[in-house]
């Protein structure tokens, strides 16, 4: 029955064991103990085991039986990290309510403090959790007064547990009973399928994550998507439990997978509403807004021929990942890519190692930037996210970049530091507030400076224990100028990148040390030069490989040996002007840490 369904995620800064409890929810649940090697069970990519994050959502059918009814969970364990913001308030559209934890060490952090609104904004149950209580170096009463003051919730609605040590938890499943209400949907209504999320199988075709918000959905029934009249056949429906387990039909109010042999990979969006064909609904469920870009960067495939499985491994790719923007673009350097849009430089790291292990591809990435405004000398808008398309200085009137409103949560001792990196890089206080022995801090910062390695600086700063969360508020009026670099009077697109004036030449010097000291040497020499505004800035020369080519003379007159090296000088001048110079990946990496 709908009135035994209960839809809830799990949400939480990073690291406070949303993971771990949802692996003891599970082994309560089906009565099977998790092995230590199959811990987080949720986590399906090798590399959300090995960092240690969730990075995609994942949904888990559970059966409960208390006061002997048999209750039906859908579990939706959901990323901690501020790059995937939108993957948890995708997550939390087909749910009731929300379990959201709290560290019992570190307190509330920024992220939590930004997943908790975007759950009261959605107006779902928020069942406020501290996890850790076994550690020894806890501090519950803080906490308490932190969740009181910052998040407005009465200290007799906080359940404490440690899901590691397996206190609690049951609490927490009455409460998911008690406290988050069923699904309000209506089974005779036509059929209305929110699709949440979707992946792309090389066999069956395209599999969509749905909740079932009206109606009812058989096998083999005849679907249409509410915006088109294309009909489809529903050949597989399952659940994961958290084994793949097949079913006949989804009822009122459950989530689960369906297969309708869709092939076309561009035909599904994320947001989208699935209804009957032969009795169709007349309205869509919602409309997802959609998402915009944080930061952009170039791909490139390490080799031109592959091109196009490249292309269809991003189309496949961003099917699973609906945040992932791509358009094509083509360098005279690296020729056919893409311009992708990231929500941050982890998302941009995680594309990269998907693209190399799923697709098996060896991929190059220029250096990541922010969108900027220009306003011409005619007053027309125009947004850049590629530095080469800048127009020239005499057409530009102004340049305006974007400005985040940062949200930073930090012990006080580390205050001092952290105002100090904020000034650096050109940020603007608008708020601080104590509470007990933490700081919230509230910045605007220039998202260029925000989305390489502040968070590293951070974390740095605090010794791990702060955090933050930013989103984009406005375009500002700026001193933004153009950097590129040159080898061999080449330019290297690359490399171009808009930035601050003020930091032009500290960022030219360093840029040029890393490409000499990791560039290939060749038979002839390499010319390194920064631009600014296509004026040399810094430069320096990487020495050519000398090979003897005199070695093999013994005595004799000395005009061969010279007429040896004429020749080897001649032959290096025109080496120099054919020559390809290889810019490998590493170099761009490096390259990204020094912004």
């Amino acid at each position: 029955m709908q009135k035994y369904i209960r839809n809830f995620s799990i949400i939480a800064h990073i690291d406070h064991g949303k993971s771990t409890l949802s692996d003891r929810i599970i082994e309560i649940c089906t009565g099977k103990k998790i092995h230590k090697n199959q811990q987080r069970i949720l986590d399906s990519m090798e590399l959300e085991k090995e960092k240690g994050i969730t990075i995609k959502s994942q949904s888990v059918q559970l059966k409960y039986k208390y006061k002997n009814i048999i209750y039906t969970f859908n579990l939706i364990d959901t990323p901690g990290h501020t790059d995937f913001t939108y993957e948890v308030s995708r997550s939390l559209y087909i749910c009731e309510g929300a379990l959201l934890i709290i560290d019992a060490t570190q307190g509330i952090q920024a992220q939590t403090i930004a997943n908790y609104n975007i759950a009261k904004k959605l107006n779902i149950k928020i069942i406020p959790i501290i996890n850790k209580i076994d550690l020894v170096n806890k501090n519950l009463k803080k906490i308490i007064q932190q969740i009181q003051n910052l998040l407005n919730i009465k200290k007799t609605k906080i359940i404490l547990c440690s899901a590691k040590k397996n206190i609690g938890i049951k609490k927490i499943l009455i409460n998911i009973i008690n406290k988050i209400p069923y699904p309000k949907g209506k089974k005779k209504l036509p059929l209305q399928a929110l699709i949440i999320d979707s992946y792309f199988d090389n066999y069956l075709g395209t599999f969509l994550l749905i909740k079932i918000n009206n109606g009812y959905l058989k096998k083999n029934e005849k679907i249409k998507l509410i915006d088109k009249n294309k009909q489809y056949n529903v050949e597989n429906i399952y659940v994961n439990t958290p084994k793949k387990k097949n079913c006949k039909y989804l009822k009122c109010g459950e989530v689960g997978w369906i297969s309708c042999n869709i092939k076309k990979i561009n035909y599904i969006n994320i947001g989208n509403t699935i209804t009957k064909y032969n009795n169709p609904a007349k309205t869509k469920i919602i409309e997802f807004k959609n998402i915009t870009p944080k930061i952009y960067a170039g791909l490139y495939p390490n080799e031109n021929k592959n091109f196009i499985k490249f292309r269809t491994s991003l189309k496949k790719l961003s099917l699973n990942d609906s945040s992932l923007t791509f358009q094509q673009e083509n360098s005279p350097i690296f020729g056919f890519g893409f311009r992708c849009g990231f929500l941050g430089k982890l998302h941009l790291e995680i594309i990269k190692e998907r693209l190399e292990r799923e697709y098996n591809l060896n991929i190059i990435i220029t250096l990541p930037t922010v969108t900027y405004k220009i306003i011409n000398k005619n007053n027309k808008k125009i947004y850049i996210n590629n530095p080469i398309q800048l127009p020239t200085k005499n057409e530009i009137k102004e340049i305006k970049e974007p400005i985040s409103i940062c949200n930073i949560i930090t012990p006080s001792k580390y205050l001092g530091n952290i105002i100090k990196l904020c000034i650096e890089k050109r940020g603007t206080q608008k708020k601080i507030l104590f509470t007990d022995k933490n700081v919230s801090l509230t910045y605007e910062l220039p998202t260029s400076e925000i989305i390489t390695n502040f968070s590293s600086k951070i974390k740095s700063i605090s010794r791990g224990y702060a955090s933050f969360e930013y989103s984009f508020k406005k375009y500002k009026k700026s001193d933004i100028v153009l950097s590129e670099i040159m080898i061999n009077k080449k330019k290297i697109d690359g490399f171009s990148i808009l930035i601050h004036k003020k930091n032009i030449f500290k960022y030219s010097k360093n840029i040029i040390e890393i490409i000499k000291n990791n560039i290939q040497k060749q038979q002839y020499e390499i010319n390194i030069q920064a631009l600014c505004n296509n004026k040399i800035i810094s430069k320096c020369c990487v020495k050519a490989l000398r090979k003897n080519v005199t070695s093999k003379c013994y005595g004799g007159d000395i005009s061969r040996k010279k007429k040896l090296l004429q020749k080897q000088k001649e032959g290096k001048k025109r080496m120099k002007k054919i020559g390809n110079i290889f810019i490998s990946q590493e170099i761009f990496l490096k390259t990204m840490k020094i912004m």
